[in-house]
């Protein structure tokens, strides 16, 4: 592979990246206008502020993905199903990790980037998985 599609490919890869973090806010953003009383939800009900927040990071994660396989700005094997998986234990395994710390997961907690970035992490992952 010479240096021009090396350089294709990683400037692909931190587009996709950048997208997909974008994405999380985006669905973030959207969900929050479906429910209104989202900032109460943090202090009076975590545990369901935590289940939305997980799954809209999910989402936006798996749609900015989706979007880079089908239009072939990445050039992976689709896996949806091991990538939904991946990028939901990646979501809510800090998300859930910062609930047992802290009594709410308060707007600005580091754990919504630690959980944005593992829920990445883990839709990326099953493209490194060999098979045997």
């Amino acid at each position: 592979m010479n240096l021009g599609k090396k350089i294709t490919l990683f400037v692909a890869w931190v587009g996709i990246l950048l997208l997909q973090l974008i994405m999380t806010q985006v669905v973030t953003f959207l969900a929050s206008l479906f429910l209104p009383d989202m900032e109460n939800l943090q202090r009076t009900q975590p545990l369901f502020f935590v289940m939305v927040v997980g799954i809209t990071f999910s989402v936006g994660i798996i749609l900015a993905g989706w979007l880079a396989v089908k239009f072939g700005w990445l050039v992976i094997e689709p896996k949806y199903p091991a990538r939904i998986v991946a990028t939901l234990i990646g979501a809510y395994v800090p998300l859930i990790l910062a609930l047992a710390i802290y009594p709410r997961v308060e707007a600005g907690n580091p754990f919504f980037s630690i959980s944005i970035l593992a829920g990445i992490l883990g839709f990326h992952v099953p493209s490194w998985m060999k098979k045997k």
